[in-house]
């Protein structure tokens, strides 16, 4: 069973006269058969929580700074008009005690805390966001990840790998993005894609008539999930592994990359789809940096003259990342240049950077 979490808070002006408010207050709780526990706040001005029947508990904080907040938690299946009642007294009370030094009132909506359906997950930049999600459409744990698929009435059904969200069904402009944006010809090129296991990017580049793409997905679990629960990205193209003008291979791609080295293969583009820049910006603390240099000189060896590598960066706001990434640029065994692109992913709800890089 699902807690509802309530919040209520009023940003004062100065400090108000916690007696006379808390006097003031009493009647609500009174009606609402809320037992009252004073604690000690160390001077940090008035604190005390309130059980009530059905198992609802708050707190009351009037912080000596001149804030007042209120939490509300309730079990699922309360009564909510019984809920609305109280927190609708209490803000018009606390209105009037507080008249002329209020400053802004804020009453976020609930918060729904162990729900069967999870609806909140973070933004790259650490941004918490509710989504509509309803419904949990595939969860398994491979050997590599936590794979979810939930069902949003906005987005569609939404990829999320170990606890980030990776593609929607409504993210086309993520793979435009990352295929170049309309601006390339794949029409008789050859193309490597590594991951991309949602199956967008290997669906979108079938239709523009290549000579061939190869795609190397390390985790047969992404692709089964996606094949059957993320068809508005991936249409057909994971009902078979195979295909006129394509092959799925089932592998890690590292050795793939140093084999087709190894052999002499080349491309005509490299569509990079295995994870984002990392947020932090201390190589040497994450090997997420060792692995995207490794893969970037890889995939530069295996790359044609005249040939580009696509890559998702990450989300905007994160430029210290973003930075980190771009000097990873000038390190590589060949020197490259690069341009970029923000795009807007709908389901990620905020603003994304997307790379592509070329041999000097």
């Amino acid at each position: 069973m699902a807690v509802l979490h309530y919040t209520l808070d009023f940003k004062l002006r100065a400090p108000a006269d916690v007696s006379a408010t808390v006097h003031g207050l009493q009647s609500i709780f009174q009606e609402q058969e809320m037992t009252e526990n004073v604690h000690n706040s160390d001077g940090h001005g008035y604190l005390a929580t309130f059980v009530g029947k059905n198992g609802r508990f708050a707190i009351l904080r009037m912080h000596s700074h001149g804030l007042v907040t209120f939490d509300l938690q309730c079990l699922e299946g309360d009564d909510v008009a019984q809920v609305d009642n109280l927190l609708n007294a209490l803000e018009k009370k606390l209105k009037a005690l507080l008249d002329g030094n209020i400053q802004r009132i804020k009453r976020l909506p609930v918060l729904i805390r162990g729900s069967d359906v999870d609806r909140y997950w973070p933004t790259a930049d650490g941004r918490l966001m509710e989504y509509d999600i309803d419904e949990v459409v595939y969860e398994k744990d491979s050997a590599y990840q936590n794979i979810k698929i939930l069902h949003s009435r906005q987005f569609g059904n939404i990829l999320i790998l170990n606890g980030d969200v990776n593609l929607a069904e409504s993210d086309l402009p993520y793979t435009q993005a990352i295929m170049g944006s309309g601006k390339e010809h794949y029409a008789g090129k050859e193309v490597l894609i590594l991951g991309g296991g949602d199956g967008g990017i290997l669906h979108e580049a079938v239709k523009l008539k290549p000579k061939m793409i190869t795609m190397v997905e390390i985790d047969e679990l992404v692709i089964d999930g996606c094949r059957k629960h993320m068809r508005k990205t991936c249409g057909n193209v994971l009902d078979n592994l195979k295909g006129d003008c394509y092959e799925v291979l089932v592998q890690d791609c590292v050795p793939v990359l140093k084999k087709f080295a190894e052999q002499g293969r080349t491309f005509d583009y490299v569509i990079n789809d295995l994870t984002a820049v990392p947020i932090s910006t201390a190589p040497e603390e994450d090997s997420t940096w060792e692995f995207l240099r490794l893969i970037l000189d890889l995939s530069i060896r295996v790359l044609r003259p005249g040939g580009k590598y696509f890559t998702q960066g990450n989300c905007v706001n994160l430029t210290d990342a973003l930075s980190e990434y771009e000097k990873l640029l000038g390190r590589l065994s060949c020197k490259v240049d690069f341009s970029k692109e923000v795009v807007c992913v709908p389901s990620y709800m905020e603003l994304w950077v997307f790379y592509t890089i070329w041999k000097k």
